[in-house]
């Protein structure tokens, strides 16, 4: 996957084209990394837009598009996924992953297999892997580094110190 998908965007703001952007993951940076980034519209379409400003706002920003310059425009935009190219992202650390890469991952505990990631969830606190058991079942387990032993993408496989951290 050459593109991450990073936030959505929820609604214009005001009458110049501005339209808010929340974030997937709180904290994240990466819309501060790029100057380009490709929209998925409401009808899947794809377009590739150029970042005018972006400025902090609540728990997301407030972005200008170039070309986007009335509320019509932006109210075009509500609903639009925000991906931003891996290549214009900072390169991770040893042991990082992003976490959308995780998703089909095999988890396993030091006693056996745990299940397939299928989907990731932000809470508050926490992000976590929702995993589904060979039973069909679902569980959740918590993203920290008193639970995860070693994440290896290119292996597609997440291993746990233990299942302590196991929320079902």
């Amino acid at each position: 996957m050459s593109a991450l998908e990073v936030a959505r965007i929820t609604r214009p703001h005001g009458i110049r084209g501005v339209v808010h952007v929340e974030l997937h993951w709180a904290g994240s940076e990466s819309l501060n990394q790029v100057e380009r980034l490709t929209l998925v519209l409401a009808s899947g379409a794809q377009q590739a837009y150029e970042l005018e400003w972006l400025k902090p706002a609540g728990k997301g920003y407030l972005a200008k598009f170039a070309g986007v310059d009335d509320r019509n425009g932006a109210d075009t935009l509500r609903g639009a996924r925000v991906l931003v190219e891996r290549t214009e992202l900072p390169p991770l650390e040893e042991g990082e992953a992003y976490l959308v890469d995780l998703i089909g991952a095999e988890v396993v505990a030091p006693d056996g297999v745990v299940g397939e990631v299928v989907r990731v969830e932000t809470h508050p606190s926490i992000d976590t892997l929702v995993i589904r058991r060979p039973d069909g079942t679902l569980v959740e387990q918590a993203v920290a580094p008193a639970f995860i032993a070693h994440l290896d993408v290119a292996a597609r496989r997440v291993e746990l110190k233990n299942r302590d951290g196991l929320i079902e």
